[in-house]
């Protein structure tokens, strides 16, 4: 079993911290080979990377606390973290366009997925086997 199954509330962040650097260099390269705004990329690609740390954060809290109430404020809960999770998406999206251009808003898409990325990744990193083997 590998070390996302066994504990993916510390692995996962870890995993997009690295990847996130391995993807840095990637899209500095793309970024030169095109004649964009590297700074600016780079800049929309981080702050997309941490919206979805935060997101990832809020998910792992709400999913806990809706675990310790009652089934009636449960439903009222994740309800609002869904909203909060989303405003800080949108918000993040409309700034960086805003803010930093179009290059930077396809970036920070590439930096709003990286959980996602981390998460389906697993398994080619690990080759499918976790540190004793199995």
């Amino acid at each position: 079993m590998s070390q996302l199954q066994n504990d993916p509330i510390r692995v996962i962040p870890k995993r997009v911290i690295q990847l996130a650097f391995l993807f840095t260099f990637l899209i500095a390269v793309v970024s030169i080979l095109f004649k964009m705004p590297i700074i600016n990329v780079l800049i929309g690609y981080w702050i997309g990377v941490v919206a979805n740390l935060i997101n990832f954060r809020l998910i792992v809290v709400g999913t806990k606390n809706a675990l310790d109430q009652q089934e009636k404020g449960v439903k009222k809960t994740m309800q609002m973290n869904l909203v909060i999770r989303l405003v800080i998406y949108a918000g993040t999206l409309v700034g960086i366009v805003l803010l930093l251009g179009t290059q930077a808003f396809i970036s920070a898409i590439i930096g709003i997925s990286m959980v996602r990325i981390a998460i389906q990744t697993d398994g080619f990193f690990t080759f499918g086997y976790g540190k004793n083997g199995k």
